[in-house]
C-alpha cells in the first residue's frame, strides 16, 4: 500500500458482469441503460461509463447537465446521455452542441424546451410525489406534444424493493393511463423502472430500464446475484493489550469485559465510515486459509477505528498489517445492515480523498 494508507479497489470487470447479468434477466426486447449519477455512486463516472460501454451499454443517465458533459467527453457519439433534473432554458446551447437529452419535470421546463426541435424525456409523477408533471399538467400540454421529439415518457417506482407492495401496481396503472393519453397525440416509448422495478418482471420493463444499484451491488431483495465491486483496505497503526474494565473511544461506549487485544486502524468517519458502526460493525483480517472477523469496539473517531483482535494471529494484526473494511466477504450491503442505513447512504458516503486514499481500478 502507498503512503495514503487507505486503498480502494474498484472492480470494473465486476460492474460489467453485473450489467450483463441484469441485461440478460431483462431480455433483448428492453433496453438496459445505466445510471451513473453522483460520480457513478462514488465509483468514478468516467471509468465506470467507459467500462459499461465496453459491456454493450449505449444509454446513460446522470443527475445534472455538468455530469452529462463529463461523461460525454469519454463516451463515443453513438451513446445517449440523459440528465434527470435541473433543466433551464439557457442549457439549450450546450444540450444541442454535445447531444445531451434533458428530462423535463415541470410545466416551466416544458415551456422552456418546446418548439426548439430538441429531443427530451418527459417525466410524469405517478404517486411518488417528488419531481414530475402531474395528471392535470399532462392534460394541459397534450395538444402541444404532436410536433415535439420525446425520447421516452418515464416515471419512478416508490416501493419496488418490496415486491409485494401494492404501490407498485398502483403506479403501473397510473403510468399506463398517462401513457394512453399521451399516445393519443404522439407515439412515444416508455420507461417506468429503475433496478427494483426491472426485477419485478417483464410487465414493469417497458421499452427501457434504468439500472444503477445492481451495477454497484447495493440492490436488496434481488432474485439474481450481483458481484462485489469494491474492496476497501487500510493499515493497522497500533496493537496492544487492554486490561478488563478499561473503556474505549469517545463517550466510553465500550468497556472491556475481560483482557483483550485491541488494534487501532487508519480509517474513520472522516473517510465516510458511519458512526453507528461503533460496537456494531466488523473489520476483517485475511490469513492464508482463514478469514478473521474483528468486532469494531467503541465509537469511531475522525480518522481512527478500534477493533477487538483477540485470538487473531499476531502477524495479521501487527502495525502495518492490512485491515479490510469492505470485500466480497463483507460488502456494502452488510455494512449498511450493521450501521442501520441504506446501502446507498454507505456507498455514496465513502470519501476517497486523494491524500488519504489510493484508488485502483481493476479491469
Amino acid at each position: 500500500m502507498s503512503m495514503a494508507f487507505i486503498k480502494a479497489t474498484i472492480d470494473l470487470g465486476a460492474i460489467k458482469k453485473n450489467y450483463r447479468t441484469i441485461a440478460n434477466f431483462v431480455g433483448n426486447s428492453t433496453i438496459t441503460s445505466a445510471v451513473v449519477k453522483d460520480n457513478a455512486y462514488g465509483m468514478g463516472a468516467t471509468e465506470v461509463s467507459m467500462s459499461l460501454y465496453d459491456a454493450g451499454c449505449r444509454d446513460f443517465w446522470v443527475a445534472y447537465l455538468a455530469e452529462a458533459l463529463t461523461i460525454r467527453k469519454v463516451l463515443p457519439s453513438d451513446t445517449k446521455i440523459y440528465y434527470l433534473q435541473g433543466f433551464l432554458g439557457n442549457d439549450i446551447p450546450l444540450v444541442k452542441e454535445h447531444n445531451i437529452i434533458p428530462v423535463i419535470n415541470s410545466l416551466n421546463e416544458f415551456n422552456a424546451i418546446k418548439n426548439n426541435n430538441l429531443e427530451f424525456v418527459l417525466f410524469v409523477d405517478t404517486g411518488f410525489s417528488r419531481l414530475g408533471l402531474r395528471v392535470d399538467e399532462i392534460d394541459a400540454i397534450l395538444p402541444q406534444l404532436e410536433h415535439e421529439h420525446i425520447a421516452y415518457v418515464i416515471s419512478h417506482l416508490a416501493c419496488s424493493d418490496d415486491r409485494t407492495h401494492p404501490m407498485n401496481l398502483a403506479q403501473k396503472i397510473a403510468f399506463d393511463n398517462i401513457l394512453e393519453k399521451i399516445r393519443t397525440q404522439i407515439d412515444v416509448k416508455a420507461s417506468l423502472s429503475a433496478t427494483g422495478g426491472a426485477l419485478l418482471g417483464h410487465e414493469y420493463a417497458y421499452d427501457l430500464v434504468r439500472i444503477g444499484s445492481f451495477l454497484h451491488d447495493i440492490q436488496i431483495n434481488s432474485p439474481i446475484q450481483a458481484e462485489n465491486v469494491l474492496t476497501l483496505e487500510t493499515r493497522v497503526l497500533q496493537r496492544y493489550s487492554l486490561p478488563a474494565g478499561n473503556t474505549v473511544g469517545y463517550s466510553a461506549t465500550y468497556t472491556a469485559p475481560h483482557d483483550i487485544t485491541l488494534a487501532v486502524i487508519s480509517i474513520g468517519h472522516g473517510d465516510g465510515l458511519r458512526r453507528k458502526l461503533g460496537n456494531n460493525g466488523f473489520i476483517h483480517f485475511y490469513g492464508d486459509k482463514k478469514i478473521y472477523k474483528a468486532p469494531i469496539i467503541g465509537n469511531l473517531s475522525m480518522d481512527l477505528t478500534t477493533c477487538d483482535v483477540t485470538g487473531i494471529p499476531d502477524e495479521l494484526t501487527k502495525p502495518g498489517a492490512i485491515a479490510t473494511i469492505l470485500s466480497k466477504d463483507y460488502r456494502v450491503k452488510d455494512m449498511a445492515k450493521d450501521a442501520d442505513l441504506l446501502s446507498y447512504e454507505v456507498l455514496i458516503g465513502l470519501q476517497f480523498k486523494p491524500d488519504r486514499c489510493t484508488i485502483v481500478y481493476k479491469k
